[in-house]
């Protein structure tokens, strides 16, 4: 994701420039409508103006701040959902720990509108989540489909909830959930009480986040830049950290996406940690540039699986991703009971699922991906 003059569009090169603190007028030609749909997409249009405001550059065009003030009513609306569902799940007794939203927002960037959100993903613990899902039901929200394998979705009105008990897919990446829950912290929203993580589980959480949607947005490297700034632990220990839930690969590729596209803001003795695993540090570099070029897909199903396989370093864990992409899911047993068929034939059904699904020609190219 450089940028060079002769290659960015004006807009993106604005947008570029603003997160990177560099910017200092609006490039001829720019179109500030382009520009608000670009930093929307990419969930950074609050801090993209601030940037510009900060910098003393006027947006002449209304629509560009209309567009800015909506999306921080939206954020506005959810923070107040949320701090009306801590409360209600603080009677009940039940520990919830807010993953992303008005709670992140608050904490990394210091103000709930900038960092806009459109849903809340609430943690709660396994034993505690069939109580945390009545009171959503009780509180006139809908499940919108049955839950997976590590979250229901619920909706009101044109609001979601994803009532979480895991952070991803299981068969995806690894996460001490269990662990986390135990070195969780008591914090607070607006006077409401919540868990919060510690800052090397929030850390190692933003990196999948960010890794299992393909790193497709801006706002997901930056979480990963302000969550590095703000650990209190070395470097070294972070890696450890990282290692023991066998989600190293996962860390080296983060920072190496951080590296790309926002490069001072690495800081430097994790830099310089980093590269005492030179093989690793390339292979991450490797990874970034297949994710930036768009061959890995950006978080869609099963296209980031074939990205995955590829990011593996060694052969048994490739072999390891392939055989979770076939193994069967909970869609899989739903489909099963549906059709009136014995569990027991699941594996045997998941490869011709898949291949109804994708096709043979997509399906390989999954489990035996190659990107030039």
């Amino acid at each position: 994701m450089k940028v060079s003059n002769e290659a960015a569009i004006p807009e993106a090169e604005l947008l570029i420039a603003c997160l990177r603190g560099t910017a200092s007028a609006v490039p001829r030609g720019a179109d500030c409508r382009l520009l608000a749909m670009l930093a929307e997409t990419h969930g950074v249009l609050p801090l993209v103006y601030r940037a510009l405001t900060a910098s003393g550059i006027e947006v002449p065009d209304k629509a560009f701040r209309e567009t800015v003030l909506n999306s921080q009513l939206s954020s506005k609306s959810l923070a107040e959902e949320l701090e009306h569902l801590l409360a209600v799940f603080a009677m009940r007794g039940i520990e919830v720990l807010p993953l992303k939203g008005p709670a992140l927002a608050e904490t990394l960037y210091g103000d709930v509108t900038l960092r806009p959100c459109v849903d809340l993903d609430l943690l709660v613990r396994v034993g505690g989540y069939h109580q945390a899902e009545q009171l959503l039901l009780e509180e006139g929200w809908e499940a919108s489909a049955p839950a997976d394998e590590y979250q229901r979705k619920f909706m009101r009105g044109e609001s979601m909830v994803e009532l979480h008990f895991g952070v991803a897919s299981p068969r995806s990446f690894p996460f001490d959930v269990e662990g986390t829950w135990n070195r969780a912290r008591n914090g607070a929203f607006r006077g409401q009480p919540m868990k919060t993580m510690s800052e090397t589980d929030r850390a190692l959480y933003l990196f999948l986040h960010g890794l299992k949607h393909g790193y497709g947005r801006l706002i997901w490297i930056l979480d990963a830049a302000l969550a590095l700034e703000t650990m209190p632990c070395g470097p070294r220990e972070l890696i450890e950290c990282a290692k023991a839930q066998g989600l190293e690969q996962v860390l080296y590729i983060s920072c190496a996406m951080v590296e790309e596209v926002f490069p001072k803001r690495l800081p430097e003795s994790l830099t310089a940690v980093l590269g005492d695993s030179p093989r690793a540090l390339q292979a991450a570099r490797a990874s970034v540039q297949r994710l930036l070029a768009g061959a890995a897909g950006t978080g869609r199903d099963p296209e980031i699986w074939g990205f995955y396989v590829q990011a593996e370093t060694g052969p048994a864990m490739r072999w390891c991703r392939r055989l979770a992409f076939f193994a069967p899911t909970n869609e899989d047993s739903r489909w099963l009971n549906d059709h009136r068929l014995p569990h027991f034939l699941a594996p045997v059904m998941r490869p011709f699922r898949l291949l109804a699904k994708y096709g043979l020609k997509r399906a390989w190219r999954t489990a035996f991906p190659t990107f030039h």
